[in-house]
């Protein structure tokens, strides 16, 4: 290939590559992935980009090149970053079918159901308002349930029919 045919296509390799990163940057956003990983993306989507500017300016072949090589090395390392982000939001949850709800004692419909992170194991809700009543007062359902529960165990909220995790605030819940 001649340079400037060369010097073309690995322009328009390199951009898109970044709209590739910016579109995982959305779905990141969408899907509710930490923000740590975002801003990694986003990191390493800006610098791919700074390699650019900076390309323009040196306005040479070999310039290109290393800023083609670097927007490369940008992609491989936004694509470990979402295997990795993929597989720690990825959800090993299972509705157990005779899951009943610690305030109404009612079996739990997939379609409704809530999944709480209590320490090392998870509780299971039917409705929102069930779980907002359960964070209002855990130790109270705790004692009814026999079972034991610190306010510090209380992690995350896994909303079924949304496929998101949610953050909890001991007396809040919030989708």
């Amino acid at each position: 290939m001649e340079t400037p045919v060369l010097d073309g296509v690995l322009f328009i390799l390199a951009r898109l590559v970044e709209f590739f990163n910016i579109g995982v940057i959305i779905l990141f956003a969408i899907r509710g992935v930490p923000a740590k990983y975002i801003y990694a993306v986003l990191s390493v989507t800006v610098l791919s980009l700074i390699s650019f500017v900076v390309s323009l300016l040196f306005k040479g072949d070999t310039a290109l090149k290393v800023s083609f090589l670097i927007t490369l090395g940008a992609f491989f390392v936004m694509v470990l970053i979402t295997r990795h982000a993929l597989r720690k939001a990825s959800v090993s949850i299972v509705l157990p079918e005779d899951a009943r709800c610690p305030v109404c004692s009612a079996f739990i419909k997939p379609d409704k159901a809530i999944a709480l992170s209590v320490g090392n194991f998870y509780l299971f809700f039917d409705e929102e308002d069930h779980l907002r009543k359960f964070l209002a007062s855990p130790e109270d359902y705790a004692k009814i349930r026999r079972i034991q529960i610190k306010r510090e165990d209380i992690g995350k909220a896994y909303i079924y029919k949304e496929g998101l995790w949610s953050e909890v605030n001991y007396t809040r819940f919030d989708i």
